[in-house]
């Protein structure tokens, strides 16, 4: 019975070890099944999301690198489309309806171009295709770049004499063409002239005249060679016997704007362009202050010129400049709180423009007028140019800072 009972025993537990061999190997098995799948999964997972990761990474680095360059212009992604009759009469359409585009917009001063694009200064944007053509665009235009360049910019694509370019090479004026790239080039035109095919690298050398990267855009610090080079040539403008005062001043590596009145005679504004040669400066222009759609007028005259550079006030539009406001001198003084006395009169600066007076008195005490819509006069007590502009700013949208006295 012992024996028996034994025997029993082991063959028992036989049956449950092979069980339990038996869980222990599904066990395994799903264990194993699910670590494939999991990590299957969560690599995918990873991987995907770092390839997404590494493009933005790779985008960014290139928007950074390449702005301000022709990489804006010519989109590597572009597919060339057939060079046929048909794109040469779409083509056609496109240019006359873009000539008559400008003949009805140029006057208002709203068509600049920038990097070599017709924009539109209203929306400070590219013109739209769809905008010109009319109706619906054909997929064959879907990539046409519309130009606003000079004929007379193809002059600087080497040997431009062996190939067949019809267009006028000593046209100095800006006008609208449209490029688009075919499978034999980029076929670029316009209303005035047949144009022709280029290649990649000569496109791309007409386009860079039109590059606006000359540098970062900032004002000199005044006791920089920029700054005093720059004041000097102002100051020649007048005379020994007026003292400038810079209301604004703006450069690059290339070009520079300045705007400025002189202490002798504030109502006298003048703002000057300059160009960089070297290490030295020179006037182009003195007369941007009298220029209606100056934006315009300089973008014709220098295409490559961020307009970045000019004052956001526009100095022609502001014809109500006065000065030698004597009239307010007992209010002014009456108002303790503006701690001016009549030891400080008279004024050693005063200017008025668009509902605001500017007056300096000694001691550089300084006081800030502001007549409102309902044409009350309150004035402020101002204790620094910086602290002018700022109430300025509060009191009106985009108001006459240049009226302030700056040296």
């Amino acid at each position: 019975m012992k024996k028996n009972n034994k025997n029993n025993k082991n063959g028992g537990g036989s049956e449950k070890n092979v069980t339990l061999l038996l869980a222990v190997c599904c066990v395994i098995i799903i264990c194993v099944i699910l670590f494939v799948v999991i990590n299957g999964t969560s690599t995918g997972e990873i991987d995907k999301d770092v390839t997404v990761v590494e493009e933005e990474e790779e985008e960014t680095t290139v928007e950074e690198t390449t702005e301000g360059t022709t990489a804006e212009i010519i989109d590597i992604s572009v597919e060339p489309v057939e060079l046929n009759e048909e794109l040469y009469g779409y083509i056609d359409t496109l240019n006359t309806n873009l000539r008559n585009y400008f003949d009805e917009n140029y006057d208002s001063g709203k068509i600049i171009t920038v990097y070599g694009y017709m924009y539109d200064t209203d929306t400070n944007l590219p013109v739209e295709t769809e905008e010109i053509y009319g109706g619906e665009v054909p997929e064959v235009l879907k990539d046409v770049n519309l130009l606003y360049i000079k004929s007379g910019d193809f002059d600087y694509i080497d040997n431009i004499d062996s190939l067949d370019i019809d267009v006028d090479l000593y046209d100095e004026n800006l006008s609208p063409f449209t490029s688009i790239l075919t499978t034999e080039g980029y076929l670029i035109s316009s209303d005035q002239y047949p144009g022709g095919i280029l290649s990649e690298d000569d496109y791309r050398t007409l386009i860079m005249r039109y590059n606006l990267d000359h540098g970062d855009i900032y004002t000199p610090d005044e006791n920089s060679s920029n700054y005093t080079i720059i004041y000097n040539l102002i100051s020649k403008e007048w005379g020994d016997d007026y003292t400038p005062d810079i209301k604004y001043m703006g450069i690059d590596d290339k070009y520079g704007v300045a705007v400025a009145n002189v202490l002798e005679s504030p109502t006298e504004f003048k703002e000057f362009l300059f160009m960089k040669s070297g290490s030295s400066w020179a006037v182009r222009s003195k007369e941007l202050a009298n220029k209606d759609n100056v934006k315009q007028f300089v973008n014709e005259k220098y295409p490559d010129m961020d307009l970045s550079l000019l004052p956001v006030y526009d100095l022609s539009e502001y014809n109500d400049f006065k000065t030698d406001l004597y009239g307010y001198y007992d209010s002014i003084v009456e108002l303790s709180d503006l701690g001016v006395t009549e030891e400080d009169l008279p004024a050693v600066y005063c200017l008025y423009s668009s509902g605001f007076i500017y007056y300096e008195f000694a001691e550089s005490k300084r006081v800030l007028g502001y007549i409102d819509s309902e044409g009350a006069l309150t004035f402020y007590k101002i204790g620094s140019v910086n602290e002018a502009v700022a109430a300025m700013a509060d009191l009106s949208d985009n108001p006459p800072v240049f009226i302030i006295k700056f040296s």
